[in-house]
């Protein structure tokens, strides 16, 4: 009988080292993440685990990006949470399902550079202002009045940050603070989900296995050494910020998200390309490509889906309004959901108020108000559009769409 061969634990080592960097290095790492993610048992969601990927990277960067899952109860919010977290290292994810505002305090170096995991943002799962300046400020500061023995006197205890935030809620809105912090994301919860979840429940995978997943927590740790190094934005964004969607002032928090997203992707992407002569890293026209793919409607939905009442309001009234061939009046709204003139009419002014549906006459006497749905503007325009309006960025530019998995090839 042959003697069963063991490796030992240095070349098994090299052997994780070496399938890590193979992984980080393969012009399609977003489409093996995607499907490491659905071995774990998420069933859809690929924009939103690519965004949590790039969220949970950007916890290296001096200014991180937070953001908040969104759903009704039972759509798998936490679980698709999770599911991304697990393939992170563990020291570099902070889980709470509640939290006191002393032991935030109290935390030192604890939280820096780390993921904070959120279970359910609710009054019961305790003290969330402690999170919200971490994010904002990077720490936190206590003075506490000792009164007995040698450290008698007032002590001083700093929480350090950056974090990356990832939380989750069935609310549509958080407080207004929190809200302006995070970039929401919603998980899908119509009927065809759920039709896609049944199936999966019966369809046998192919497991993720612990040698697969200590692979991709080194690939982190690599990305970890990675982010020591600096990361900059070219001249040319300077363009993409006179093109940015100004219309609402949260956009001072969410532009320089966006263009953290973009560092974060660079870096991630780094090891498919050499760094400059000074050993630093940019950001390529492809990164800023990939990240628009996935984050456009992220900041889309954050800014103008405050709820999803007024989102179904303009899916209502720009289907009446194909059927009938004109403009929607309140009387159309009343008759299609059954509701009072008091009630359509709140519903149109909520809509219109946040941009959803606009005025299709103009506001003269005698004039009825009629509506159609609004263009929703976007938040960067389309790359395509931005490539030939911006020589610096090069001659070329070439990437796999991070979702399908298909190139992009653009030429001048």
């Amino acid at each position: 009988m042959d003697k069963k061969r063991f490796k030992s634990p240095d070349t098994r080592t090299e052997d994780l080292a070496n399938n890590a960097m193979e992984l980080l290095r393969s012009p399609d790492f977003f489409g093996k993440y995607l499907d490491a993610v659905e071995r774990c048992g998420v069933v859809g969601e690929e924009r939103n685990a690519e965004v949590l990927l790039i969220v949970g990277i950007s916890r290296l960067l001096p200014k991180p990006i937070n953001a908040v899952i969104k759903g009704p109860s039972s759509a798998g919010k936490n679980h698709l949470a999770s599911s991304v977290l697990r393939l992170f290292p563990e020291d570099a994810v902070r889980e709470l399902t509640s939290s006191s505002a002393l032991a935030w305090n109290y935390s030192g170096d604890d939280f820096r550079h780390r993921i904070v995991y959120l279970q359910e943002r609710n009054d019961a799962s305790g003290a969330i202002h402690p999170a919200r300046l971490l994010i904002s400020e990077g720490r936190l500061i206590r003075k506490v009045t000792v009164a007995r023995g040698a450290d008698r006197g007032t002590k001083t205890f700093v929480a350090k940050g950056p974090i990356a935030s990832i939380s989750t809620t069935t609310k549509n809105l958080l407080e207004i603070d929190d809200e302006t912090r995070h970039v929401s994301m919603w998980v899908d919860a119509s009927r065809e989900q759920n039709r896609r979840i049944a199936r999966a429940t019966v369809k046998a995978a192919a497991p993720f296995t612990r040698e697969e997943l200590m692979v991709w927590r080194k690939a982190h740790k690599l990305i970890e050494v990675r982010g020591k190094m600096p990361v900059t934005l070219p001249q040319w964004f300077e363009h993409i910020a006179e093109r940015v969607y100004v219309g609402d002032i949260r956009i001072r928090r969410y532009f320089p998200a966006f263009s953290t997203a973009c560092t974060a992707v660079a870096l991630l992407r780094s090891f498919q390309r050499p760094t400059d002569e000074r050993g630093q890293l940019q950001v390529d026209f492809a990164d800023f490509w990939i990240t628009w793919i996935l984050f456009e409607s992220v900041f889309v939905d954050s800014i103008h889906r405050s709820t999803d009442e007024t989102m179904e309001t303009r899916l209502i009234v720009g289907k009446i309004a194909k059927r009938k061939g004109s403009p929607v009046h309140v009387s159309d709204l009343m008759k299609e959901l059954s509701i009072s003139v008091n009630r359509a009419y709140a519903r149109l002014h909520n809509a219109e108020a946040v941009g959803a549906i606009r005025r299709a006459n103009r506001p003269e006497k005698g004039n009825r108000k009629v509506f159609l749905p609004a263009s929703i503007p976007r938040f960067i325009p389309d790359p395509e559009e931005l490539f030939d309006e911006i020589p610096e960025v090069g001659q070329s530019v070439r990437l796999l769409h991070p979702l399908t998995g298909e190139w992009i090839i653009k030429y001048r």
